[in-house]
């Protein structure tokens, strides 16, 4: 039988395997994107998945509480399945009813909002099937969900780029590939044997961390496009798709670790040890990228449309690296039920919030997101290390 310490790292490698793998189509996407569809429509795109990710907050908690429960037993897993179809209807619902205000608010139609809103019904179900996925730590099925979910996305923006309407039939694309994904994950979770019952406290901090987790990743590109000019607004999400490689790798990381925490908690140390030190090695190198050949790496990712934003490149990526030191230390909040290190970096978000509606500028923009992050992981780890006084002695 495999070892602990063995199933740890090919579990990272797994994984870690299909993040790259994942993150290149996602590049690909951004490139397609970018040099089809110029800074100005990148905006409008990148904000309606961010909108549509906001709207459906719902799945990332979903998916958290997921892995922290796991998998119910068969006719409960039936109840669930449905208040997930039922909730994802809603939450198409609300975008409908809400798409006109959404439209003059953020300075584009109201029906890209329905039309990329139609991804959101099967969304909260397929994300309750990662999470079933991730704690039973089936990894090679979790890489191939991630590495599909790009790759359909990619496939998505290549087709729509061809048409009259690449806007709206890219949203249409994407939800007909949300449900694709939504009928594997159902396929393969079928063969997941129920996990044992997890406390309600437990739970509701999965539930917590998971909308402090997607609000980091999205707030500050809608902030972008509500306050910048569109062109503008294009570039700090350009910056931003570039900048968030860095807590990408950090997720992945984060989910192999926090999976062997609840697993064998009596190693928990050894797991964050270890996860810190790949994620720390691995920023680093980005980082060393981002300074050695930014005009060269945002030319490649996005066209040479998008070139100013490489003086931003490298203090961007400052506070990619803080957001994914976080990322690791809520995912161990979750798996060690420690709701002091959610409230820590819930100040942290708070502040930087503020900061953004008050920055008019992208200069003013870049530095609200960078210093706040790396205020909000200075929070974070110190909270750590108290809590790791008390409970690691």
């Amino acid at each position: 039988m495999i070892s602990q310490l063995k199933k740890f790292w090919l579990d990272n490698a797994i994984y870690g395997v299909a993040t790259l793998g994942s993150g290149i189509f996602n590049w690909l996407y951004a490139v397609l994107l970018g040099h089809r569809l110029g800074p100005s429509l990148y905006g409008v795109v990148t904000t309606l998945n961010n909108v549509v990710a906001i709207v459906t907050l719902p799945a990332s908690v979903v998916t958290l509480m997921a892995i922290r429960a796991g998998k119910p037993s068969g006719p409960q897993w039936r109840r669930w399945r449905l208040v997930y179809g039922i909730t994802g209807l809603a939450l198409w619902g609300s975008l409908v009813a809400f798409s006109g205000p959404l439209g003059r608010a953020l300075k584009m139609p109201s029906i890209f909002f329905i039309v990329f809103g139609l991804s959101a019904w099967p969304m909260v179900d397929y994300a309750a099937n990662l999470g079933y996925v991730a704690r039973a730590r089936r990894y090679r099925w979790l890489g191939v969900l991630t590495v599909m979910g790009s790759a359909l996305s990619v496939i998505d923006v290549w087709l729509a780029s061809y048409t009259r309407h690449p806007v709206l039939l890219l949203g249409a694309f994407q939800a007909v590939s949300v449900g694709m994904l939504w009928g594997l994950s159902s396929w393969i979770v079928r063969a997941i044997l129920p996990s044992g019952p997890s406390t309600k406290r437990s739970v509701a901090l999965s539930g917590a961390v998971g909308v402090l987790q997607t609000l980091t990743g999205l707030t500050d590109g809608v902030v972008a496009k509500a306050q910048l000019t569109q062109k503008m607004a294009g570039f700090y999400n350009g910056l931003a798709t570039i900048g968030q490689s860095i807590p990408y790798a950090a997720a992945s990381l984060a989910l192999v670790m926090m999976t062997a925490m609840l697993e064998h908690p009596e190693e928990s140390r050894r797991w964050l040890k270890y996860t810190l030190g790949v994620y720390l090695g691995l920023g680093m190198t980005i980082e060393g990228v981002f300074g050695l050949i930014p005009q060269q790496l945002v030319g490649w990712a996005l066209g040479s449309s998008f070139h100013p934003i490489t003086t931003w490149l490298v203090f961007y990526g400052v506070g990619m690296l803080a957001l994914g030191m976080v990322l690791i230390f809520l995912a161990e909040a979750v798996a060690r039920s420690w709701w002091l290190l959610w409230m820590a970096s819930s100040v942290g978000f708070v502040v930087w919030v503020i900061w953004l509606v008050h920055s008019h500028s992208l200069p003013h923009l870049v530095h609200a997101t960078v210093w706040s992050l790396v205020g909000m992981a200075v929070l974070t780890v110190g909270m750590r290390m108290g809590l790791g006084y008390a409970h690691d002695a």
